[in-house]
C-alpha cells in the first residue's frame, strides 16, 4: 500500500512576564510539497498548507490548551483561504506584506466578528496601518529589526489603542529585560524557545469526493444524509470530520460524538464549507484504492451485522469499523490515532480495549477479514453470517472505489454531482 502524506508543522512558543506559555505560532515547513509561483500565492498556499498540516497532526496535540498564532497573508484576510482553526483559541497574525485596503479591512472585522483575534506582525506604523490598530487585540514588534529608539516611539503609538505588546526575536537576556521595561507584555524567540517541528501523518480526501462535498454545501437546503453518504465513503474524509468536530462547536464547547452523522452536525454547515474548500486549495496525500475498499468492507461489514444484531447501533458500528483502520492508513498505532479525536467513551473502550457490544463486534469482523473464522466467535455468530456480510460489504466498498477512481466528476450524472452551478 502506497505511504500517506507526512506532515510538519513549525511552532514557536509566546512567553507571558512570569515565562509562562501563552501560546504558539505556527510556522510553515516544507515536506515536499509543489508550492506555485508569486508571492501572493506562495502565502496563501503556506497557511492553506499550515492548517491542512495542523488538522492532521491535531491542535491539541500542536498546542495543547494554550493559544495559537496564525499567519495570515491576504488570501485569508479577505476569505480567499478559509480558517478552520477554532475561533476562541486562534490569533491571526496580519503579515506585514499584506497592502492594508477596504476589502482587507472589512475581512479583519469579519475574522474578529465570528471571535478570532488579530496580531499585527513586524509591526510598523503608517497612516494605513491605524486602522488595523484599532481592531487588533495585540502587536508584535521585530526588536532585531528596530531600532531601540524606534520601538520607544512604537509603544507609545500603540498604547492608546490597548493592544497587547509582543517582542519578537528576543535573543540575549539584556534584550528581554529591557523589553520589560519598556512595557512589552509577551516575549517570543531563540533566548526563550526555538521552533520545533511537529510530525504527523495525513490520508488524501479522494478528488471527488471534494467536488462532491463542495457541490452539496452550495445547496442550503442540502439533507445531512446527503452529506453523510459522501463522508462515509471515504476513509479520509471520515477521519477528518471527526478531527474537526473535536476542535469543539460555537463558543469553545467540546462534544465527544459517536457517530459520523453526530461530528457533522456538531461541525455545521459554515466550518464544513470553509474545510471543504481549504480541501481543494491543499491538494494532498494518497493512499492505494486497496487500503480504501479494505476500510470502507471493514466498516460496512460491521454496519451490516449490527444491523442484526442491534439496529440502534449500527451507526457507531459504522463508525467504530472506519476508525479502527486508520492505524493501517496512516502506518501509526491505533491509541496515538486515536488519541486527538473527540470518541465516545464506548468508542474509545471498543477500539483500544475490546469493550462490549462494539468491541467483540470489531473484533469478530477484524478476525475474519483477517482469515481467522475461528477466533471471530465472540459475538456469537456463525460463520454463513460473516460470511454473507463480508461479502456484500465487499461489493459495496468496490463498487464506491472503483467508481471514485476510474470516472471524473465530468462523468458523474449531470442531476447527481456536480450541479451545472460548479462549472
Amino acid at each position: 500500500m502506497e505511504r500517506p502524506l507526512d506532515v510538519v508543522v513549525g511552532r514557536q512558543p509566546i512567553f507571558d512576564r512570569h515565562m509562562e506559555i501563552m501560546g504558539y505560532e505556527l510556522l510553515f515547513r516544507s515536506v515536499g510539497a509543489f508550492v506555485p509561483n508569486g508571492s501572493r500565492a506562495l502565502g496563501d498556499q503556506m497557511t492553506a498548507d499550515v492548517l491542512f498540516s495542523s488538522i492532521n497532526i491535531g491542535i491539541d496535540r500542536l498546542v495543547g490548551d494554550k493559544k495559537l498564532f496564525c499567519n495570515a497573508s491576504r488570501g485569508v484576510l479577505v476569505g480567499e483561504v478559509p480558517i478552520v482553526l477554532p475561533p476562541e483559541r486562534t490569533v491571526i497574525e496580519v503579515l506585514e506584506s499584506v497592502v492594508v485596503d477596504d476589502e482587507v479591512v472589512s475581512g479583519c472585522q469579519r475574522l474578529l466578528d465570528e471571535g478570532y483575534q488579530l496580531a499585527l506582525d513586524d509591526f510598523r506604523w503608517s497612516s494605513e496601518m491605524e486602522c488595523l490598530l484599532e481592531r487588533a487585540q495585540m502587536v508584535k514588534i521585530d526588536i532585531q529589526d528596530t531600532q531601540p529608539s524606534e520601538v520607544a516611539k512604537l509603544i507609545e503609538r500603540c498604547r492608546p489603542f490597548g493592544a497587547k505588546l509582543v517582542a519578537e526575536k528576543v535573543t540575549t537576556l539584556d534584550e528581554l529585560h529591557r523589553c520589560d521595561q519598556l512595557g512589552f507584555h509577551y516575549a517570543q524567540g531563540y533566548l526563550l524557545a526555538r521552533p520545533q517541528q511537529v510530525q504527523g501523518r495525513a490520508l488524501d480526501i479522494g478528488k471527488l469526493s471534494r467536488l462532491r462535498m463542495s457541490a452539496r454545501l452550495l445547496d442550503t437546503e442540502c439533507p445531512i444524509s446527503d452529506l453523510e453518504e459522501i463522508v462515509r465513503s471515504d476513509p479520509a474524509m471520515s477521519y477528518q470530520v471527526l478531527q474537526l468536530a473535536g476542535l469543539g462547536a460555537a463558543q469553545g464547547l467540546r462534544r465527544n460524538v459517536k457517530t459520523i452523522h453526530e461530528a457533522l452536525v456538531l461541525l455545521g454547515w459554515r466550518r464544513l464549507q470553509s474545510w471543504v474548500s481549504l480541501l481543494l486549495i491543499a491538494d494532498k496525500g494518497r493512499v492505494s484504492q486497496e487500503g480504501v475498499t479494505n476500510a470502507l468492507t471493514r466498516a460496512r461489514m460491521c454496519e451490516l451485522i449490527s444491523k442484526d444484531l442491534d439496529p440502534s447501533m449500527s451507526d457507531e458500528a459504522f463508525t467504530v469499523g472506519m476508525v479502527s483502520s486508520f492505524d493501517l492508513l496512516l502506518g501509526m498505532p491505533l491509541a496515538d490515532v486515536i488519541e486527538g479525536l473527540p470518541l465516545a467513551d464506548e468508542i474509545r473502550g471498543a477500539l483500544v480495549h475490546g469493550d462490549g457490544f462494539l468491541g467483540h463486534l470489531i473484533a469478530d469482523v477484524s478476525d475474519y477479514l483477517l482469515g481467522h473464522p475461528e477466533t471471530a466467535v465472540r459475538s456469537g455468530l456463525g460463520e454463513e453470517v460473516m460470511s454473507k456480510a463480508s461479502l456484500q460489504a465487499l461489493m459495496w466498498a468496490v463498487e464506491l472505489t472503483s467508481v471514485f477512481n476510474a470516472r471524473p466528476a465530468a462523468q458523474m450524472p449531470s442531476e447527481q454531482w456536480p450541479p451545472a452551478e460548479w462549472d
